[in-house]
Order: structure tokens, then C-alpha cells, then sequence
């Protein structure tokens, strides 16, 4: 899924990338992200395995009109990789990402995307 149709995510497809970390407090929410970027992307160069580029990064969402954040509740002995981003969905101040984090679904005034 390329894009999510965010403009700054042009060529980074997000369900081939990962989020590294959630950070919350009451003005922002950022995920940390390792970014598969694709070519045509600025910061793409061609990776020397078949695995694709990544490059680290971060979205950050702030000013809330509204936020629901819903954790994963994974299966006893069942190995899960929480950084894992089963479907993104990132379009004008609205974003849903479901992850092996669990989903977080939002409306915000600021959309901040930035890639290393």
C-alpha cells in the first residue's frame, strides 16, 4: 500500500514498514518507524539484498479532535511481532493503522511525516 494517501508518503510502503515505537502523552502521538521506501522516493537507493530500503523516520500526530487507541491482545504462546503494519490508511487529518500493536484510529489537525 503505497502512500496511504498522505502526500509525504508518496513511494514508502507502509505495510512493508514497521513501527519501532509508540510514544503518547496528552499534546502528541509519534511513531517511530523504519520506512520501506520505494523508488522515486527521495531517500531511495538500491539495497544490496532483496529485502528493499528502509530508512528510519517518525509520524507524528498532534492536536487531537479524536483518538482511539486499541491494544492487541495476542493468543498465550503465540509469537507476534508487534511492529508489524497489517493495513495503514493516512489521508487528510484522518489516520487508522492496524498493527501488531493494535489499532489506533485518529483525527488530527497536525500530520507530521519525516524520513532519515
Amino acid at each position: 500500500m503505497a502512500g496511504a494517501g498522505h502526500p509525504k508518503l508518496e513511494a514508502i510502503d507502509l505495510e512493508k514498514s514497521y513501527i519501532l515505537g509508540v510514544i503518547y502523552d496528552d499534546e502528541s502521538l509519534t511513531l517511530e518507524m523504519e520506512f520501506c521506501v520505494l523508488e522515486g522516493h527521495p531517500r531511495y537507493e538500491q539495497p544490496d539484498n532483496d529485502e528493499g530500503c528502509y530508512r528510519k523516520g517518525f509520524i507524528r500526530f498532534a492536536d487531537f479532535e479524536d483518538l482511539r487507541l486499541r491494544k492487541a491482545k495476542h493468543e498465550d504462546g503465540k509469537e507476534v511481532n508487534y511492529s508489524d503494519i497489517y493495513s495503514a490508511t493516512i489521508e487528510g487529518d484522518y489516520a487508522f493503522l492496524s498493527s501488531g500493536w493494535g489499532e489506533i484510529e485518529l483525527t488530527a489537525q497536525s500530520i507530521q511525516i519525516a524520513v532519515d
